[in-house]
């Protein structure tokens, strides 16, 4: 992947380190001068998300099923700018994991952008990816998002997807496209809504 400039490497890292909406105030409610895309993700998923977790057994889990709960946030960043995701996993292949989604709507390219910051990799937040290898996409419906990714020299495809999204539930699957050309389920997650979380916030 291409180096970044200052200025895209500058405007990246003011996304992802944004300061979260205050409590008390509601995340969909502040999205009203966002473009149409982010206010109607917003809308749909903003809030507080119990998970039920599964991940299939691959060589990435070491062969076996791993199966536990999580948490996750979405919530308008200031001015309805960006949509934050904060996700905690507390079983996945890598152990207790936390991660932080940040999605704007890219005006020089006419779509959704985003960057992901994982506490399981080496930089923490994926800049470079975020340029280059993201494409997002939301039709009102069903919320995806496609990544190139090399591992081990091996260059495949992750497509992860929030579908069946209602104001109380959604499902949410990670599949991984392999060099070869086939596609596998790697993750499968349920999110029901509650009114509190226990290790990380939204509004």
């Amino acid at each position: 992947m291409k180096a970044l400039s200052p200025a895209v490497a500058t405007a990246l890292l003011a996304f992802v380190w944004a300061p979260l909406p205050c409590r008390g105030q509601s995340g969909a409610k502040q999205a009203t001068s966002a473009p149409e895309p982010l206010q109607t993700l917003t809308r749909a998923l903003a809030g507080k998300w119990q998970l039920d977790v599964r991940f299939e057994a691959t060589p990435s889990t070491g062969n076996k099923l791993i199966t536990g709960s999580g948490e996750e946030s979405w919530s308008a960043g200031p001015g309805g700018i960006t949509v934050i995701e904060q996700e905690h996993l507390l079983a996945s292949p890598s152990g207790d994991t936390f991660l932080m989604g940040v999605i704007w709507w890219d005006k020089t390219r006419d779509h959704l952008g985003g960057v992901e910051c994982n506490s399981s990799l080496p930089g923490t937040c994926d800049l470079k990816g975020g340029l280059n290898d993201i494409t997002i996409s939301w039709d009102g419906k069903r919320f995806q998002i496609d990544e190139l990714e090399t591992h081990d020299g091996r260059h495949t495809v992750w497509h992860e997807y929030w579908t069946d999204i209602t104001p109380d539930s959604f499902t949410q699957t990670g599949d991984v496209t392999q060099p070869d050309g086939t596609t596998r389920r790697f993750m499968t997650v349920h999110g029901r809504r509650v009114k509190e979380l226990k290790t990380i916030g939204a509004e």
